[in-house]
């Protein structure tokens, strides 16, 4: 086994999942800690998920030969079926990395005393700059922040946490929360693809699968720790725009700042390997140079950007996850029926 391949992998699947609203805390609180308790088993079920799930996905992206988002649609699912999906997967795309863009810029302006439109220009260069080397530069990002952002979210953790203790009598098997735990990791997952599928095309089946397996588990892990972070401190943080920051300003400012700037990186890194799937896609399409690509993209989007953070994390996440989980759905289920497995 190469491990740095695996290593690799491990730290490119996080980095497109941990964004601005897993490290915030603003998505665990509204997909999980609305349900208390039971968000935290949710929390556990979705860990579990995002690496089953995660591994036969890129499995089948693997088998069928495709290293992109698009060929993967088309190829499971055909023409038509296969058009809609890479279509609605493109503005997925896009809402996403509009929604990392919001998060950094807010971070930005506050940690710099600078003006937000200031703080947004900041944060698109550094996107801009990791795509221009393509997928080796999101993978040397990846492996240059990841490990930084897993050792300081458990520092600040550790910082936070008084005791830990869970009530299992509170626990109850209702739909809501292991419906929203499919959601969440239905749309994360798919974002992970962006990146994974170039990966699994040129990657043994051995380091492929302890990659991905591995990133879902430390993945589940970490948003767990979040998670019961948000329970302990509920309902003080229910309003806050960035819920984890709110709690650290109180309790333990000594570590604000560099929470701060953990979260911004991790910001970074995830809207990279949306902007890398997005201007890998229009590249299919249209006649430009990358660069040319991603500053279209960039320009476009600008405005958009300037939105509030945790009301684009409501808008965008909850209606593209369902849409993302059924349409997911859908795609493996006609790909079995013609019987291609």
């Amino acid at each position: 086994m190469k491990l740095g391949v695996t290593m690799k992998i491990i730290v490119t699947y996080i980095g497109a999942v941990i964004g601005a609203g897993f490290a915030s805390g603003q998505e665990i609180f509204q997909f999980f800690i609305i349900y208390r308790n039971n968000g935290l088993l949710g929390i556990i079920l979705a860990g579990v998920i995002f690496s089953v799930l995660g591994v036969n996905i890129v499995y089948i992206g693997k088998n069928l030969g495709v290293t992109n988002y698009r060929q993967l649609f088309y190829r499971l699912a055909g023409n038509r079926l296969g058009f809609v999906a890479d279509l609605f997967f493109t503005l997925f795309l896009l809402g996403s990395l509009v929604v990392m863009l919001s998060g950094s810029k807010e971070i930005v302006a506050f940690l710099f005393n600078v003006n937000s439109s200031v703080g947004l220009l900041i944060s698109m260069i550094i996107v801009v700059l990791a795509n221009y080397y393509g997928l080796e530069g999101i993978m040397k990002l990846n492996l240059l922040l990841i490990p930084f952002l897993i050792v300081v979210t458990l520092v600040v953790i550790n910082g936070l946490i008084t005791g830990f203790e869970i009530n299992l009598t509170t626990f109850d098997l209702k739909l809501e929360w292991i419906f929203s735990s499919f959601v969440y990791s239905g749309y994360n997952l798919i974002l992970g693809l962006t990146v994974l599928l170039p990966l699994a095309a040129k990657t043994g089946k051995k380091e492929l699968t302890i990659g991905v397996v591995a990133g879902g588990l430390i993945l589940g892990f970490l948003a767990f720790l979040i998670g019961y972070v948000l329970n302990q401190f509920y309902p003080q943080i229910s309003s806050a725009e960035i819920p984890m920051l709110e709690i650290i300003s109180e309790y333990r400012q000594d570590l604000y700042y560099i929470y701060a700037i953990t979260l911004w990186l991790a910001m970074l890194t995830t809207a990279s390997c949306n902007l890398y799937g997005l201007s890998d896609r229009i590249d299919l399409t249209v006649k430009l140079t990358r660069q040319k690509i991603l500053i279209i993209i960039m320009v476009l989007i600008g405005p958009i950007s300037n939105l509030s953070f945790a009301r684009l994390i409501e808008w965008i996440y909850p209606q593209l996850g369902k849409a993302s989980l059924g349409l997911l759905s859908l795609l493996i289920i006609n790909y079995l029926y013609r019987g291609k497995l």
